[in-house]
């Protein structure tokens, strides 16, 4: 191997902290534009993301399982369909239930902890792991390729000293932190993703005691030993991450033992406990989700691969927010799970299922929109779940797929402005386009998003026979871009109109009676927004 090859390619260039056994990589110069966008307007409202990747493609319908359709399930998957009675039933829910492993994640539904977003996808997926895990790192469609990650595309417009005149006193900490892997192409830059990563799991305990490894026996050995040695020293947040690590704290919660997840999570709540500023943390399950056989046993099907992956996650997800809540960081940090794609409807012979569609994305944390008075007037109004329990037919063939019910993108851009407090254009710049926002946090339908005094009415309110009337406090000479939301997010109207007074009136067609929806005018720089009911 030439010698700038070996320099270019290791690994140990980018030796990553280890706390407990467990790698820990903190991105710090991401060049590009999104990531950095998402870190400073998080940083700013002093918000936290937590992404966990379920990498293989989980099956969706045998995790949260659409109980009103299960005569249908038994058509299609009679051979690792449990039995009913074991399905964990969920409060104020009764289209939808849980696997039997995920008891921690099904007390977090029942106490609004938990909101589960269905049949999510995109236009003409892909069945390539490989092709499919890049459209959800880089939100791409699924013909374009993106070299840059969605998390990844914010630092040269918003820092382009960056990272010249970082850390600061403004962001003192990583941009990004990773763990148990590499970094993901999401957090990737446009010319490289530089940060913590080794696969040796003491790295990060060696940095926080100044202790380096010893080199291995080859003919790099010295080098490897002295770019060990050099990246400890050099690397501008060692100190910030061992300071917040090692801040004196009282952590009460039981993780479960023997849980590379759990251990990961543990790692994150320290971190936050110790007052670390980095708004984005990436961590990922240890096992492939890839059930193409022996996803049930064969003499329990509430047991097997997919059962110990999904018990690996709900025990690992319900003692990190238990953490949380203890450390009184519970409302501050939201998490995500996300696998690749779901998995056909029909099971195979072989006790698995094979590449499919949509599966359901689930989001926890204690700021959710889930109460049952928030979703009283939506579309399909189940406290906690946002869309249907997947539409299934009654005989299923191979290749018929879970329906598509939201573009993840839609969830991408909701966590962006809703909760990184991004703004709609720049949330917009990220994802290359526009897409309506989902109802998932408690500040994602704000009825009055501008301050007292703008001026602005809307009347009538109850609106009567579709048409909308505006007032406004000054006289405008201007278009004023109208949208109107319903509560699940979706647009249902959208025109530019040209204001020459100060006097707006439009119909909206088809509206829903006893339905609440968002109106929403951007004019002259500013963004106004409303809530609207509908009469009988």
């Amino acid at each position: 191997m030439e010698r700038r090859d070996f320099l270019k390619k290791s690994a140990l260039l980018s030796a990553p902290l280890l706390l407990k056994g467990v790698p820990v990589l903190a991105s710090s110069t991401l060049e590009n534009h999104t990531l950095q966008l998402l870190a400073t307007a998080a940083a700013k409202c002093d918000k936290v993301l937590v992404i966990v990747q379920m990498n293989g493609g989980n099956d969706g319908l045998n995790t949260i399982i659409p109980l009103d359709h299960w005569d249908h399930l038994v058509n299609a998957r009679s051979n690792i369909l449990m039995p009913e009675n074991s399905v964990l039933p969920l409060n104020n829910n009764y289209t939808t239930g849980m696997h039997p492993a995920m008891p921690e994640m099904r007390n977090l539904y029942n106490n609004g902890k938990l909101m589960i977003v269905q049949g999510v996808s995109y236009p003409n997926p892909i069945y390539s792991h490989f092709r499919a895990t890049d459209i959800w790192f880089t939100a791409s469609d699924s013909n374009v390729v993106l070299d840059s990650g969605w998390l990844g595309r914010a630092l040269d417009s918003i820092y382009p000293n960056y990272p010249a005149t970082y850390p600061n006193a403004d962001m003192p900490d990583p941009l990004a932190v990773q763990i148990g892997s590499s970094l993901p192409l999401s957090l990737q830059g446009s010319v490289i993703n530089m940060g913590y990563s080794s696969p040796d799991p003491a790295n990060l305990i060696n940095v926080i005691n100044g202790i380096t490894d010893p080199a291995p026996n080859s003919d790099y050995g010295h080098e490897v030993a002295f770019l060990r040695l050099m990246k400890d020293q050099s690397n501008v947040y060692r100190t910030s991450i061992q300071n917040a690590y090692n801040v004196a704290q009282t952590h009460t919660t039981t993780y479960p033992a023997n849980n590379a997840l759990a251990n990961q999570l543990k790692i994150v709540a320290r971190l936050i406990g110790g007052g670390l500023k980095t708004p984005i943390y990436v961590v990922n399950h240890p096992n492939t989700h890839d059930t193409h056989e022996s996803q049930v046993s064969a003499a329990d099907k509430t047991l097997g691969t997919q059962a110990t992956n999904l018990s690996i996650l709900s025990q690992a997800i319900g003692a990190f927010q238990a953490d949380l809540d203890s450390i009184g960081k519970a409302d501050k940090v939201s998490g995500m799970t996300f696998s690749e794609f779901g998995r056909r409807i029909k099971s195979n012979s072989s006790l698995g299922t094979d590449h499919g569609t949509s599966a359901p994305v689930m989001i926890f944390g204690a700021a959710l929109n889930t109460s049952q008075s928030a979703v009283v007037k939506t579309p399909n109004p189940i406290p906690g779940m946002i869309g249907t329990s997947p539409a299934l037919p009654l005989h299923a063939s191979v290749q018929n797929q879970v329906p598509m019910q939201f573009d993840f993108r839609q969830i991408y851009t909701t966590i962006m402005q809703d909760w990184l407090c991004m703004s709609e254009t720049d949330a917009d710049a990220v994802l290359n386009g526009s897409f309506a926002k989902l109802p998932i946090f408690k500040s994602s339908v704000n009825t009055e998003s501008v301050s007292d005094g703008d001026g602005m009415t809307v009347f009538p309110n109850p609106v009567s026979n579709g048409i909308i009337n505006v007032r406004f406090k000054d006289r405008l000479y201007t278009n004023v871009l109208v949208k109107l939301y319903d509560l699940s997010g979706e647009l249902v109207y959208t025109n530019s109109l040209l204001v020459t007074n100060d006097y707006l009136s439009f119909t909206v067609d088809n509206l829903a009676a006893r339905s609440v929806y968002v109106l929403q005018l951007n004019y002259n720089g500013s963004l106004h927004s409303r809530k609207l009911t509908v009469g009988d």
